[in-house]
């Protein structure tokens, strides 16, 4: 196995895709490129379903790993680097069930789909993930047959108090964290947790980690490693954690690759 001299740790909404840009930027995968001819790693850590993350990053799908769903299924060249992190059947049941009693949508990641319920088919038919062919409907629990890795809860509402229950029910044994305006994921692990296991697996010292995100969900990230960036869009209520802004991912990581 190659040995790597640091780790650059990326999440993708905001951050790699800033501002609601849809494709990744030429400058990144160069960047990606020179970083490993320089025996740097990049992985792409996000808290999308694996089968929507992949696509984006074609270019460089071998020089990357990825970390989906804030670390519950982490890929290196299209095979498992570390086992799956999932929810169990009961658990997951019950928080499905219990997020439709609020009026909220549960989707449902799993590991080979990513499943919604057909009640809420005319509210998300819009999605872009509808037509990308790994979208299946339940009318019931039951009707998942497969491991539930995260679900992500889309609030047709009020979303802060929804949280907090969330977190008084679940907040023991997940990490409930808002992800986007009107989503907050419930997950068995964090971004966190996958920085130290992928570090360590490539045995790459922690002050050698790089960490950029822009969200709640990512602040485990940051503090996991050597160096934490806040990107300069993120909202007021995360940038109160005070990391270091970073307003260019691109310059901010060619800068640290030239010291």
């Amino acid at each position: 196995m190659q040995a790597y001299k640091g780790m650059f740790f990326c999440d993708v909404d905001g951050t790699i895709l800033p501002r609601g840009q849809r494709e990744v930027s030429p400058a990144f995968f160069s960047l990606v490129r020179k970083a490993h001819e320089m025996g740097y790693l990049f992985c792409i850590s996000s808290g999308r379903f694996h089968r929507s993350l992949l696509p984006l990053f074609e270019e460089v799908q071998d020089l990357v790993v990825f970390s989906a769903s804030n670390g519950c299924k982490i890929l290196y060249k299209q095979e498992h680097l570390i086992p799956n992190h999932g929810i169990d059947s009961l658990t997951a049941r019950t928080i499905t069930e219990t997020l439709q009693n609020w009026k909220a949508i549960p989707l449902l990641s799993g590991d080979k789909a990513m499943h919604l319920p057909l009640a809420s088919q005319e509210t998300q038919r819009a999605k872009v993930y509808l037509a990308k062919g790994y979208t299946k409907w339940f009318s019931s629990f039951e009707e998942v047959d497969d491991q539930v890795l995260q679900i992500t809860a889309v609030v047709l509402g009020e979303k802060d108090g929804l949280v907090a229950q969330a977190r008084t029910l679940w907040g023991d044994s997940y990490h409930v964290v808002t992800t986007g305006p009107d989503i907050f994921d419930i997950c068995p692990t964090s971004k966190g947790d996958s920085l130290v296991s992928i570090r360590e697996y490539f045995g790459i010292d922690r002050e050698h980690t790089f960490a950029f995100g822009d969200e709640e969900n990512d602040l485990p990230m940051l503090r996991a490693a050597g160096k934490g960036y806040l990107m300069g869009d993120a909202h007021d209520g995360v940038k109160a954690h005070q990391f270091e802004l970073c307003h260019d991912l691109v310059e901010t990581i060619s800068a640290i690759l030239s010291l």
